[in-house]
């Protein structure tokens, strides 16, 4: 992957917000502050946004949780297919 370089000025308040992202260099903070952007506004896939972030997609799911920001999402329809699989499962099964 290429990289772009940018000059970027930002406020001194984000120096502490910052500090609560993984990273040893302060690009490697902004690369990950922005795959988790990418990743919460639907933008990117979890896969997408842990390879943006340079980090393996288990190192990428870590640094969510430690966010408390959701990894996965469990909808209602989600739901509704489990439900019919596990109903053909136990079926199957006999129970």
């Amino acid at each position: 992957m290429a990289n772009s370089e940018y000059k970027v000025v930002l406020p001194e308040a984000f120096t502490p917000l910052m500090d609560k992202i993984k990273g040893d260099t302060i690009e490697k903070k902004i690369q990950i502050a922005l795959s988790i952007n990418l990743f919460v506004n639907k933008t990117v896939t979890l896969e997408k946004a842990a390879q943006l972030s340079g980090e393996s997609l288990i190192n990428f799911i870590e640094i969510l949780k430690e966010q408390d920001i959701p990894w996965i999402e469990y909808t209602e329809e989600t739901k509704k297919q489990d439900d019919k699989v596990i109903k053909k499962m136990m079926k199957e099964l006999g129970i």
